[in-house]
C-alpha cells in the first residue's frame, strides 16, 4: 500500500527550503510527482516518492515517543525537544506544544531582576481586579497573578490574573491578531 491522496507524510530528504522531518498533506500524485502542501510553509511543493515517508498521524504526541510541534510543524522528539509544561489529572508529565527551539521565539526577552522588583513592590496582597477583564479576586486563593511583561523588550507591564496572561500569550501580544479577534466576534455577535 503505497502513499494516497490526503496522507499525512515526513520529508526524508531536504528540499525547496523545506526542512527535514516536515510534515506535510499529499494534495495530489501525477506521474509518480507528489504535490505536498507543508503545513509550515503553507505551499505545496513537489517531491518523489523517496524523499517522503508516511506518517501515521494518530500516532504522534502523547503517549508516542515523537510528536509534532504546533509552530515549526516537524516531528521531534518528545521530553528531548519539548519541555515538560505540566502534570495531568493522572500525575503524568506533559510537554509544551511548542518545541524548545520555537519557544526561544515565542518566550522572546525574560523580565529581568529590576523589573521584576517593579512588580513585586507593587504586587496585590488581599484584594485584587484584573485590569482587561475586571474580574475581582483573592490574590493566590480564587485567581492566581502572574508578572506580566513585553516579550520584546523584557519591560515590566502589570500584574494580570493568570487566564488573561495566557491569552495575551496565545496571541503573542500582538495587537492585529487582537484586533482579529475582536472583528471575529463582532461578525459574530448579531447572529441569532
Amino acid at each position: 500500500m503505497g502513499i494516497k491522496i490526503n496522507d499525512f507524510v515526513l520529508l526524508k530528504e531536504g528540499t525547496k527550503g523545506i526542512e527535514l522531518n516536515s510534515v506535510g498533506l499529499v494534495k495530489d500524485i501525477k506521474n509518480g510527482i507528489f504535490f505536498v502542501f507543508f503545513v509550515k510553509n503553507q505551499s505545496i511543493i513537489e517531491v518523489s516518492e523517496k524523499a517522503i515517508s508516511f506518517l501515521e498521524i494518530t500516532k504522534t504526541g502523547k503517549p508516542y515517543e515523537f510528536k509534532i510541534c504546533n509552530v515549526c510543524h516537524i516531528l521531534k522528539e518528545d521530553f528531548k525537544d519539548f519541555e515538560i509544561n505540566q502534570t495531568d489529572s493522572k500525575g503524568r508529565k506533559t510537554t509544551r506544544p511548542s518545541c524548545r527551539e520555537c519557544r526561544k521565539n515565542i518566550d522572546g526577552i525574560s523580565l529581568k531582576g529590576a523589573e521584576k522588583k517593579k512588580l513585586d513592590d507593587i504586587k496585590p496582597k488581599h484584594f485584587f481586579v484584573c485590569p482587561i477583564c475586571e474580574k475581582g479576586s483573592i490574590p493566590g486563593v480564587t485567581a492566581n497573578l502572574v508578572r506580566d511583561h513585553d516579550h520584546e523588550t523584557g519591560k515590566a507591564r502589570d500584574w494580570l490574573c493568570d487566564s488573561c496572561n495566557t491569552g495575551l500569550g496565545r496571541f503573542k501580544d500582538n495587537i492585529e491578531l487582537l484586533e482579529k479577534a475582536i472583528n471575529y466576534l463582532k461578525k459574530y455577535s448579531n447572529q441569532i
